[in-house]
C-alpha cells in the first residue's frame, strides 16, 4: 500500500493554487501582455512546486526508487516500524 496524501491537504494545496493565480490578476498593470505574463510565471512556478512535492513525497516507488534498507539498519532502526 502507497501513502497519500489526505484529501483536506490536497484540497488545501489546490485551493491555495487558484486563489494565488487568482490574486496574480489584481495587480493592475499597464500593458495587458505584462500581466498574463506575470500570471503566468506566476502559474508555472506553482505548477512545478506541486509537481516536486509529489514527486518527493514518494521516493521509494517508481523507475528510479532507492531501497529503504539502509533506514533498518544503524542508528535509524529505531525508527523503523515493521
Amino acid at each position: 500500500m502507497q501513502p497519500e496524501r489526505p484529501s483536506a491537504e490536497r484540497g488545501r494545496a489546490f485551493g491555495g493554487t487558484v486563489v494565488l493565480i487568482r490574486l496574480t490578476f489584481l495587480y493592475g498593470m499597464r500593458k495587458l501582455r505584462v500581466q498574463l505574463l506575470f500570471v503566468a510565471s506566476v502559474a508555472a512556478l506553482v505548477g512545478f512546486s506541486l509537481l516536486l512535492v509529489l514527486v518527493v513525497d514518494r521516493p521509494f516507488a517508481g523507475e528510479l526508487s532507492m531501497s529503504p534498507a539502509p533506514y533498518r539498519e544503524g542508528a535509524l532502526a529505531q525508527y523503523w516500524t515493521p
